[in-house]
């Protein structure tokens, strides 16, 4: 997928929701971004060790696009599901996947 086609499934899953907020009280008007390429952080903790995997991904979403900080919500590269990411450790060179959600209102809403 590419940009436009990322841009246009959020707005078409967002649909006749632009006033829906969330328990951060994001609003989406102020807070979607146009999608931009990504690298995130599969992280898995198993017996007290992390194992990370890179992953592909589109930022769509950012919690306080002003100072740049919060959550963000990231598309799969093929836009097939939608997830949180943050910041994770000081040493982390990119965002950490929280996890993946299913579409995009299900992701801002577990913001």
């Amino acid at each position: 997928m590419n940009a436009k086609s990322i841009a246009t499934l959020v707005t078409s899953q967002i649909g006749d929701a632009w006033e829906a907020t969330n328990a951060h009280g994001v609003d989406l008007r102020e807070a979607i971004v146009p999608p931009e390429q990504i690298v995130v952080i599969e992280r898995e903790v198993r017996d007290g060790k992390t194992q990370d995997r890179l992953v592909d991904a589109w930022l769509v979403l950012i919690e306080n696009p002003r100072a740049k900080a919060g959550y963000r919500i990231v598309a799969a590269a093929d836009g097939s599901n939608f997830g949180l990411a943050t910041e994770g450790f000081p040493s982390d060179k990119h965002l950490v996947l929280c996890g993946w959600c299913g579409d995009f209102l299900t992701a801002f809403l577990g913001m």
